[in-house]
């Protein structure tokens, strides 16, 4: 066998596939069984192991494997609790359930949208293997690149600044300290907009890696419906923790990579958030718009009208994903160890699963264009409603200064 043990085509090593060439991680538009034969083979590893820093101040290493279509591809090796490590598998099975919607959907297909979910493979019960190109950006390093390092001292800046205005206050009514604490933290928010942060730091970024203009206008269209992609799911399964080290997208591409892409439960259900997606004002001055109402809404309703067509076939799927997450939660944060007890926790736990799945599904419903029964009446009213108003209503949302300047320290609403 020449890709046997000292065979003359790379050794032993040959046989050895690069990880992510397999379902969820990556998706064909054959729908067929896989072509190991067709894969990327393992030559060696690189001969430097590096050691890297993420935003978090958490330093893991860089492996690097050279594949024998000569190419490399490179890992990040991260250790995570292992509620984390399974959810990420269970975000990458959602966005390929997603790809193979939209790859059906003759809307979809028009406007070349695609969901692609991210490589994270478990190799251990606490580590996890995520690629990682050099084309990879989050939208903090971006931030530490266009302004330098001291940006990081922002999210503290913030809550001094609230800590500091609560106590001037002094003793007040509650009520009235409720609003004294709206008004401050929009006016901190402000403050820290107009002064200390620059509004287009994605556009001066791009603007370097892509000097192109054309080049750039056809990487912002793909960027914008990338986005629209994964703000719905953000929507859709509450998704909320997309701080800006978790906003990664490959500068070359355009692709919306999802990082940690997690749920949050309030008690085991999926609860609604003020802020529906992260759309904050540097992504929206790259976007432009023209591109805000001419790709990303228009694509938002279609992926989730995509969604919305097979409510019946996605319903199964649903529900062992949302099953599963929610089991892992519970019993990331309980003592339930053995089978029996596990047993008794998910029939606790089924009628939280349900509303889960209704939850979800109704998201990607309300999402969908909607339905004008009658086009004459429509056409009389002095101000019609849009059949994608929904959509617009969650970008408004998503852009209020009000409501970013609510959330946490942590979120940097103001990138």
């Amino acid at each position: 066998n020449s890709e046997g043990l000292g065979g003359h085509t790379g050794g032993g090593a040959a046989v050895i596939e690069i990880p992510g060439q397999y379902a969820p991680t990556s998706s064909s538009v054959l729908d067929s069984r896989p072509f190991p034969e067709l894969h990327v083979k393992l030559v060696k590893f690189h001969q430097t192991l590096e050691l890297t820093s993420t935003s978090t101040k958490q330093h893991v290493h860089r492996i690097t494997m050279i594949g024998n279509d000569g190419k490399t591809y490179r890992f990040l090796l991260q250790l995570a609790i292992p509620y984390w490590i399974r959810t990420d598998e269970r975000s990458a099975q959602v966005q390929y359930v997603m790809e193979k919607a939209l790859r059906k959907d003759i809307r979809a297909r028009r406007r070349f949208l695609t969901s692609k979910p991210s490589v994270v493979i478990p190799i251990a019960q606490r580590m996890r293997m995520s690629a990682n190109e050099t084309s990879h950006q989050s939208l903090d390093s971006i931030f530490r690149h266009v302004q330098g390092p001291k940006v990081n001292k922002l999210a503290s800046h913030f809550q001094e600044k609230v800590t500091s205005h609560l106590r001037d206050l002094g003793d007040i009514q509650e009520a009235k300290k409720d609003q004294a604490m709206k008004d401050a933290k929009l006016k901190i928010y402000q403050d820290i907009c107009n002064k200390l942060v620059l509004p287009n730091i994605i556009s001066k970024f791009m603007m370097e890696t892509i000097p192109s203009a054309e080049r750039l206008f056809q990487f912002r269209h793909v960027f914008t419906s990338q986005l629209a992609a994964n703000s719905l799911l953000q929507y859709a399964f509450a998704v909320v923790e997309r701080t800006p080290n978790r906003f990664v997208f490959c500068n070359s591409t355009g692709k919306i990579l999802s990082q940690d892409f997690r749920s949050q439960y309030n008690h085991g259900l999926l609860e609604k958030h003020n802020v529906p997606f992260r759309m904050t004002r540097n992504i929206t001055e790259f976007i432009g718009p023209f591109l805000l109402e001419g790709v990303f809404v228009p694509s938002f309703t279609i992926v989730s009208s995509a969604m919305h067509s097979k409510r019946s076939v996605l319903e199964p799927i649903l529900h062992l994903l949302l099953r599963d997450d929610v089991m892992s939660w519970y019993i990331s944060k309980s003592c339930a160890k053995n089978d029996q007890k596990i047993q008794e926790v998910e029939r606790q736990l089924s009628d939280r699963v349900w509303s889960n799945i209704r939850f979800v599904q109704d998201r990607f419903e309300e999402c969908s264009p909607r339905d004008v029964t009658d086009a004459a009446v429509e056409a009389v009213k002095s101000k019609p409603d849009p059949i994608d108003i929904k959509v617009r209503s969650l970008v408004d949302a998503a852009t209020s200064a009000e409501k970013l300047s609510m959330m946490p320290s942590a979120y940097q609403a103001w990138l």
